[in-house]
């Protein structure tokens, strides 16, 4: 198994590299999000690799980080999942979106990604959602402690601007800075939130 690689960048296509270890070229398929991190050809770079062996192919995915490859692997872990579909949702949104959507079976916003169709989304969530929680320590049901306002209406709020894609912390932040109990309903917390956030 190839743990990872550290090498010159040699090649950069739209959905692999070529990174030059020791005169020896590997071939990298990658994400569009780690396409868009990576430094200038000629540079040297590190990828934290995941080695797929089939009967009629060998493969190798490279990830900038630990984070990226460790939900690589885990999205591969859910039946019907393969390396292809794994790509599309890594590189359609930040890792704390793909994150937190899992956590909190959005599967709505889950059944955005190309490939991905309701029946995957539901799977995804069914066979992830308490690994990811327990992996990336996300439980809703804390969002709300230590803010004042209706347990529910904070958990639900902080839930919302989280699948919008703000980090937990900023979530967390931008509520407890609102008047939850007078704003009532969750969709009048999210507006006066993101006018926080603007």
């Amino acid at each position: 198994m190839i743990a990872h690689l550290l090498g010159t960048l040699e090649q950069i296509e739209p959905q692999y590299v070529v990174l030059d270890v020791n005169n020896v070229g590997y071939k990298v398929t990658v994400p569009s999000a780690v396409l868009s991190r990576l430094p200038g050809l000629g540079e040297k770079v590190k990828l934290f690799t995941v080695q797929i062996v089939r009967e009629d192919d060998i493969s190798l995915y490279g990830f900038l980080n630990k984070e990226e490859r460790s939900l690589f692997m885990l999205l591969l872990s859910v039946s019907g999942i393969g390396p292809k579909i794994a790509l599309a949702l890594i590189s359609g949104f930040p890792l704390d979106r793909l994150v937190a959507a899992i956590a909190q079976a959005d599967v709505a916003l889950l059944s955005t990604i190309s490939g991905v169709g309701r029946k995957t989304a539901e799977r995804l969530v069914v066979e992830l959602k308490e690994k990811i929680s327990k992996a990336y320590a996300i439980r809703s049901s804390e969002f709300s402690t230590g803010i004042k306002g209706e347990a529910t209406l904070v958990n639900d709020s902080i839930s919302a601007l989280i699948s919008l894609g703000y980090s937990p912390k900023e979530a967390r932040l931008t509520v407890s800075n609102l008047e939850v109990d007078k704003l009532g309903s969750v969709e009048e917390i999210i507006r006066s939130a993101l006018r926080r956030l603007a």
